[in-house]
């Protein structure tokens, strides 16, 4: 891996271990939430913006099955015709 994209690697852990410590258990999932809000508001997400959700739902401990309802959630609300 290259010094670059290590440094980005140990930067995105560093802000996610920092708003693990940052919220409250039960904002997790609104967090968790708005993320996916995020990423889904310009109506596709790239498999990177995806990647970088799973870590989020990892790192905040976001079961899977609410993680699922919520994602299904965020695509209801910025779908479009």
């Amino acid at each position: 891996m290259q010094p670059a994209a290590r440094a980005r690697e140990n930067g995105l852990e560093h802000a996610l271990s920092s708003i693990k410590k940052a919220l409250p258990p039960k904002l997790r999932e609104t967090a968790y939430a708005i993320a996916c809000d995020v990423a889904a508001a310009d109506g596709e997400a790239s498999q990177e913006e995806l990647r970088v959700l799973e870590l989020i739902r990892h790192r905040l401990d976001i079961e899977r099955l609410i993680a699922a309802g919520i994602e299904r959630g965020a695509r209801a609300r910025f779908q479009t015709l």
